[in-house]
């Protein structure tokens, strides 16, 4: 197992330390520790529960969700439909968002980012001989992002006053050193490479889910409790990272 394989881990093996929150609900009975000074354009002075969402861990939730029988262009109108309910839902209930995206050209990642690229050009592949061979819309499974996706939401999210960030050099410590520079309430993704950070809350974007109650369901990962049940110090996932590696077969 490497580090890639611990967010699978911790929901496996650390069931109880994944509850199943209400992001609305915790933001309604959010009180700031001290009264913020509010400053036009700089997040996290408002007073409200503020998070920073890693825009690539979500894209297929900011997206809203999956639907199989959109024609002539009706997911774009689905999709800012989705997130004008979902900004509403937020600013109602005190909690501000900020959506980071991915903008750094990581030479070291490069070899990932191709493999991704393979990954998404077999799932096209399945995608087209399952239309060919049954004449139904292929399995959720096989989703894969529109080429525009990531500008489109770029554009809705800024039509909707959501403030928009982009990392430019490493994206996962960019997210981490915004979120604490800022002092933001805790951090919405789905890399396990962020447990390392000591996050101040951090809640899964892959249960996001805004549901026709008025509620915005997710599961928050307890850090403690992960180190409890690893029955190691909050202060050494770092160095357990290191030693982890990526490709290590057992843990």
């Amino acid at each position: 197992m490497g580090i890639k394989d611990f967010q699978e881990f911790l929901e496996t093996e650390c069931s109880s330390a994944c509850v199943s929150v209400d992001l609305l609900k915790i933001s309604r009975a959010f009180v700031p520790k001290r009264r913020p000074i509010a400053r036009v354009g700089q997040v996290g002075t408002s007073g409200r529960f503020c998070v920073v969402v890693d825009a690539e861990s979500c894209l297929d939730r900011l997206y809203g969700g999956y639907f199989s029988d959109w024609v002539c262009g009706g997911q774009w109108n689905r999709m800012t439909s989705f997130l004008g309910n979902l900004v509403q839902a937020c600013h109602s209930a005190n909690m501000e968002l900020v959506v980071f995206f991915n903008g750094a050209l990581e030479n070291q990642k490069i070899n990932e980012w191709m493999s991704q690229q393979l990954t998404q050009r077999d799932k096209v592949r399945y995608v087209l001989r399952h239309i060919a061979n049954k004449g139904t819309p292929p399995p959720k499974v096989w989703w894969n992002q529109p080429v525009f996706l990531k500008e489109a939401l770029k554009m809705a999210l800024r039509q909707l006053g959501v403030t928009i960030a982009c990392s430019m050099d490493d994206h996962h410590q960019e997210v981490i050193k915004f979120c604490r520079e800022h002092n933001l309430q805790g951090i919405i993704a789905q890399e396990s490479i962020y447990t390392i950070f000591d996050p101040p809350r951090y809640f899964s974007s892959n249960n996001l889910k805004l549901t026709y109650k008025g509620s915005l369901e997710t599961k928050e990962y307890i850090m403690d409790e992960i180190a409890k049940c690893m029955n190691l110090n909050p202060n050494r996932f770092c160095i357990f990272a290191a030693l982890l590696g990526k490709f290590l077969s057992n843990l």
